[in-house]
């Protein structure tokens, strides 16, 4: 059987990139739609679930025609996050909820667990539209992260941008929601938060200032914290005042003006930010010990405190050491020297130091001879007088052996 062709053009996979949007720039190399490249090309009509679940057929057909490897394109689409980010894509699962959101704690101590039917971790129930200004409006790279269609984060791994809001297909046609607008840098909260979230998705673990966990960990700590701070403060006893502390500093109205409880999936995007946002203040409180969680968890964002030990005595100063003046002598006598060897009045002294009890001419010429081993010029020696005081010595060791 021949093997099918290779496409002739197509771009890399930008990392993170959503399958739908890696489609939707090959077929723009041929000037076509992903509907048309998969379709006449793929025998492919089912669009909706590239970016969900797509047929194993057709990522292995994807490889063949790119030569890019079955992993990666698997990682492209949310099946291929299960078991990390999702436990599972069936929404029929009993008690989802309970085991992803409520095995951990962060603000609350452990809570009364809710059960609803139909519910999968971080899949919205409105579409969103999200996306970094930077990013697509780069006519080179127009790559959309799968990540930017969860409400997960905030803002651009790369460019630490806020996300925004638009309509149509990037690299056709492209609209903002606020198009006078500047790209907004996302404040130090949120971005702290995003890169751990990101670090997540592209590594499988996160630094957290007590250790390194795994991904999986990290996103239910996360949404942990989300259902946690949409918790009515009648259900949240003595750790209401954390709660309410949260909302007041990021400014926002408590749980974001949510009166009942609902999933953190099925509320509206903008109601969504403030819970992210919200989110993102608790964490940097935390790891500020500006609050004082009741969690069991909340201690992962806390450095880790030092310890010591001692044997109940009481400490006793060390004796300082004894003063070698032997040593301090030795020392003085080689600086000497060494600046005997540029100042005539200095190598005179040092003369005068080293001939004392040794007056004969040869004694004398053996002395000379010593300086002159040394560096020290014998012209600074020629007005040597025998009743010329000692004077500017300054301490060094090895003289005495080596006169």
């Amino acid at each position: 059987m021949k093997p099918a062709p290779r496409w002739p053009l197509h771009p890399a996979p930008r990392e993170g990139e959503a399958l739908s949007s890696w489609l939707n720039r090959v077929a723009a190399c041929y000037r076509m739609d992903v509907h048309e490249l998969l379709a006449h090309d793929l025998g492919h009509d089912q669009l909706d679930d590239l970016d969900t679940a797509p047929p194993l057929s057709l990522l292995t057909a994807l490889a063949q025609r790119s030569g890019i490897e079955l992993e990666r394109l698997r990682g492209m689409n949310l099946a291929g996050w299960v078991p990390w980010l999702i436990d599972s894509l069936d929404d029929s699962v009993p008690a989802a909820l309970e085991t992803y959101a409520f095995q951990c704690s962060l603000l609350l101590p452990k809570r009364k667990a809710r059960s609803i039917t139909r519910w999968r971790a971080w899949l919205p129930s409105q579409p969103i539209r999200r996306a970094c200004p930077m990013c697509l409006n780069d006519p080179v790279n127009q790559a959309v992260l799968l990540v930017w269609q969860l409400p997960l984060m905030l803002s651009c791994p790369q460019h630490g941008c806020r996300l925004a809001s638009y309509w149509g297909l990037p690299g056709r046609h492209l609209q903002w929601e606020n198009t006078d607008a500047a790209p907004r840098p996302a404040n130090q909260a949120i971005a702290c938060m995003d890169r751990r979230t990101w670090q997540a998705l592209t590594t499988g673990f996160v630094e957290l200032p007590r250790r390194r966990i795994h991904a999986g960990l990290w996103f239910r700590l996360l949404r942990t914290l989300l259902d946690e701070l949409n918790t009515p403060l009648s259900h949240c006893g003595s750790s209401a005042g954390n709660i309410r502390q949260v909302w007041e500093h990021c400014g926002h109205p408590l749980r974001a003006g949510q009166s009942l409880w609902r999933p953190f999936e099925v509320l509206a995007p903008a109601v969504q930010v403030q819970m992210l946002e919200a989110a993102a203040t608790a964490i940097a409180l935390i790891e500020s010990k500006a609050l004082v969680p009741r969690g069991e968890q909340a201690t992962l964002f806390l450095t880790e405190p030092q310890t010591g030990f001692t044997n109940g005595l009481a400490a006793k100063a060390p004796k300082p050491e004894p003063v070698n003046h032997w040593q301090r002598a030795a020392q003085a006598i080689n600086e000497a020297i060494i600046e005997a060897r540029h100042n005539p009045e200095t190598a005179r002294s040092l003369f005068a130091l080293a001939s004392y009890g040794r007056r004969d001419p040869e004694s004398q010429e053996r002395l000379r001879h010593s300086f002159a081993n040394e560096g020290i010029p014998l012209e600074f020696l020629s007005h040597y007088k025998p009743d010329v005081p000692f004077a500017c010595l300054r301490q060094d060791d090895g003289l005495s052996d080596k006169f």
